[in-house]
C-alpha cells in the first residue's frame, strides 16, 4: 500500500513538473516580447556605430563615453531617433541613460540589422519587463546592467 501511494505521488509530481503545455506558453509570450513589431529599412552604418558605441560604453559602466556616443547619435540622426538619443544623452547619471536606452533601443531594433550585428534581449531589464538592444557579435554584452550582469540575456536575431 505504501509503495502504491509513493508511486502515485511521484507519478503526479513528474506529470506536473514535466508538462509540455506550460513552458510552450511561456516561450510564446517571451518571443512576442523580444521581437520588434515590424522591420524598417537599414539605418546608416554611422548611426549604428554611434548606437553600438553607447551600448558598449554602458556595458562597461562608462557614463561619459556612453553620453558622448549618444550625443554623436543625436547630432547625426533626425526625427524620433534624434529625440530619443538626446533624451538619453541628457541623463544625469548612468542609470538615467540606461532607462532612456530602453525606448532608444526599441527604435533602433525596428531597423534591419547590418551584417555582424545582433539583436539581444534581457528579461530582467526594464524592471523585469525585458528590453532589447543591438550589439556587435554574438557574445552578450548587456548595457542595462554593465559589469554586474554582463552576460545576462540572449541573442534573438542575427
Amino acid at each position: 500500500m505504501k509503495r502504491r501511494f509513493w508511486f502515485i505521488l511521484i507519478l503526479l509530481l513528474a506529470l506536473t513538473v514535466c508538462s509540455p503545455a506550460e513552458p510552450a506558453v511561456v516561450e510564446v509570450e517571451t518571443a512576442a516580447a523580444q521581437q520588434p513589431a515590424e522591420k524598417q529599412s537599414q539605418l546608416p552604418e554611422g548611426l549604428f556605430n554611434s548606437y553600438v558605441a553607447s551600448q558598449e560604453a554602458l556595458a562597461a559602466d562608462r557614463y561619459e563615453n556612453a553620453r558622448a556616443a549618444l550625443e554623436q547619435l543625436a547630432a547625426d540622426s533626425s526625427g524620433e531617433l534624434q529625440t530619443l538619443a538626446q533624451t538619453a544623452a541628457a541623463a544625469e547619471d548612468i542609470e538615467g541613460i540606461r532607462s532612456a536606452f530602453v525606448p532608444l533601443s526599441e527604435e533602433v531594433v525596428r531597423a534591419t540589422l547590418p551584417v555582424g550585428y545582433s539583436l539581444a534581449f534581457c528579461p530582467m531589464a526594464n524592471n523585469f519587463q525585458g528590453a532589447n538592444w543591438v550589439q556587435k557579435g554574438e557574445d552578450i554584452n548587456n548595457p542595462y546592467y554593465g559589469a554586474s550582469m554582463q552576460t545576462c540575456g540572449e541573442i534573438v536575431e542575427q
